[in-house]
């Protein structure tokens, strides 16, 4: 039977891609009959996450703090986890691996974006330890990754081997539906002083998001958009560092546009997709995405998306949204054309929802339990090789 040992330490973290991917395999491995799996932790579990009972916790020592602590959890908790427990496959589910195992493992390279863009690999510490993990998820049975993008990435940047890698789309989570009555979102426009059709992107504030290019094509495209459009990016930076984060108000300022970019701050999860399901627009001019999950959440919504013809967003996409190329133009030219036909808005909006109920949580976490046999299968053949 196979027992698995899914690394849970980003399951705190539920804003992060990797945290988000973790928790939603958790809820489908508790939910469904798809094998015995535990969730290693290195920190208590938080109140919201499924099957408590199943989770395992191993503390470091109280003098392992910080970045330090990640470490140690990676080379040294883990894996003293996978021996005292003998799983038959262990799976990290993020871009890390330890240096040594005894137990077959596989590992999620959702992208390599630290080793591809260099504002992402800054500090020295950081490139150390990219370097680090570039070697040890060689080691790995298989790798999953969740576009071929990301997949023709890997071999060309990690230089491992295309036939150990298996693609698995991610999931876009039920919550993400169209609104089903209005008084929610009329409270939300009322609340922010929206009166007109809304431009939103929700994808983040760091440099690959590109969004000094979505404001800068709202600015050119205004004068022929409806009276009151307004551009709204939600959220914040995770850090104040301006070369990975930089700061978007001097740019609204100088195009006279703070009557008409609004910047919430902060969101709750409620609130996300509120935002998506009032919005008229989602526009995603990222340069970078290993899948780019924010553009079918939109889709999910009923929200018709125009995005950046680059990297793995074509294959999220498809011929559901309006796919342009990485130039200020183009995007703008895409806004206007959108924005002032609700004929292409419904067309699309068809056509994004039909999309986003391919991309299931319950597809990836399936796929993802026949890579652990896969793996563990793989690591015998190996065994016996050797033997």
């Amino acid at each position: 039977m196979l027992t698995a040992l899914l690394d849970g330490a980003f399951a705190t973290q539920p804003h992060t891609g990797s945290g988000q991917y973790t928790i939603a395999l958790w809820r489908e491995f508790t939910a469904g009959e798809l094998g015995e799996v535990h969730l290693a932790m290195p920190v208590p579990p938080p109140v919201f996450l499924a099957a408590p009972e199943h989770v395992i916790v191993r503390r470091p020592n109280s003098l392992v703090r910080g970045k330090l602590a990640k470490l140690w959890w990676e080379q040294v908790g883990l894996p003293r986890l996978a021996a005292e427990l003998r799983p038959t496959v262990v799976h990290i589910p993020y871009f890390a691996a330890p240096l040594r195992i005894s137990t077959p493992f596989i590992v999620t390279v959702h992208d390599v974006i630290p080793l591809v863009l260099p504002e992402y690999r800054a500090s020295l510490a950081f490139r150390l330890y990219t370097e680090l993990v570039r070697r040890t998820v060689r080691r790995a049975a298989l790798v999953l990754t969740d576009s071929q993008w990301s997949r023709d990435d890997i071999v060309r940047v990690l230089r491992y081997p295309a036939e150990h890698i298996r693609v698995i789309p991610l999931g876009v989570e039920s919550r993400f539906r169209p609104p089903e009555e209005m008084d929610a979102l009329r409270a939300l426009a009322q609340r922010w002083g929206i009166s007109g059709p809304v431009v939103l992107n929700l994808g983040g504030f760091d440099v690959r998001k590109n969004l000094p290019l979505l404001v800068r094509a709202f600015a050119r495209a205004l004068p022929e958009l409806p009276e009151g459009t307004m551009l709204v990016i939600p959220g914040r930076a995770h850090s104040e560092n301006p070369r990975l984060y930089p700061p978007l108000e001097p740019l609204i300022r100088r195009l006279g546009l703070q009557q008409r970019v609004l910047l919430p701050g902060p969101v709750t999860e409620d609130e996300k997709v509120l935002w998506y399901q009032l919005a008229t627009v989602y526009a995603y001019p990222s340069r970078y995405e290993g899948f780019g999950l924010s553009p079918l959440e939109a889709m999910a919504c009923g929200t018709p998306v125009i995005a950046a013809r680059c990297t793995s967003l074509p294959e999220v996409v498809g011929d559901a949204g309006i796919l342009v190329e990485l130039d200020e133009e183009a995007f703008a030219a895409a806004l206007v054309r959108l924005l002032n036909d609700s004929a292409l808005q419904e067309e699309l909006r068809a056509r994004g929802l039909a999309r986003a109920r391919m991309f299931t949580w319950q597809r990836t976490a399936r796929e993802t339990v026949a890579a652990y046999h896969e793996a563990v299968n793989i690591a015998a053949v190996g065994s016996a090789a050797i033997g």
